[in-house]
């Protein structure tokens, strides 16, 4: 008896070990499992532009952050309860304006509201980190991209935990706003990157380059943030 309840205890120890790596390990297709309370914060330190940061010179570099958008109808994933609203914000002083936003899933699309005062153009970037223990490929499918509902084609990329949330930039391509209100928004597309359910990276800002004169301003939601 002894004996079969210590082989019964190796095989649930076993089960739990596997389980536990199937929840933190990204694969590079549908399969595998992102981890999403691991929320490692760390940015890129040194000199030298970051990977997909434009080039002095180019443009006005317009910036908003994803700690202010609204996130009040926002639900997240963790690995015990799912974060809404407020919880998805992060603090740390590697992110820019030292917040970021994290655990975002199919039901945590982020959108940025821009206003533009005239037909803008220009390169549209974001600036993403790893909620993984491993590296995620992302693509049009995997993370769905929009401008005023129109898909956002891109070329794939990876995030990887590196030294931490391992932040990096990423040049999308050319995108237009029209005069007015517009919507991008950012959301978890086809993917079983958390334990079979659809996830994103974590998200800082998006920032737009353009030669235009025209401004752009996004609607602002202070969420507690200075």
């Amino acid at each position: 008896m002894k004996l079969l309840k210590k082989l019964a205890m190796a095989v649930i120890a076993l089960c739990m070990v596997g389980s536990v790596f199937a929840f933190a390990a990204c694969g590079n297709g549908d399969e595998g499992g992102d981890n999403g309370g691991n929320e490692n914060n760390n940015g890129q330190t040194g000199g030298g532009e970051e990977e997909g940061e434009p080039p002095a010179g180019e443009g006005s570099n317009l910036r908003f952050e994803a700690e202010h958008t609204d996130v009040s109808e926002l639900l997240g994933f963790g690995p015990s309860g799912s974060p809404v609203g407020l919880g998805l914000i992060q603090r740390n002083a590697s992110a820019s304006g030292g917040a970021y936003l994290a655990y975002l899933g199919e039901n945590s699309p982020v959108t940025f509201t821009l206003t533009a005062s005239a037909e803008v153009t220009g390169a549209l970037r974001i600036r993403v980190g790893s909620n993984s223990l491993g590296t995620c490929t992302w693509d049009p499918q995997s993370l769905v991209i929009t401008v005023n509902d129109q898909p956002v084609s891109y070329s794939a990329f990876e995030t990887s935990n590196g030294d931490g949330q391992n932040f990096k930039t990423v040049l999308l391509g050319d995108v237009t706003l029209n005069e007015g209100e517009n919507e991008i928004v950012f959301v978890a597309g086809d993917n079983k990157y958390l334990n079979n359910l659809p996830s994103a990276p974590s998200l800082d800002y998006i920032m737009l380059t353009t030669t235009s004169s025209a401004t752009v301003e996004m609607e602002y939601f202070a969420n507690g943030l200075s």
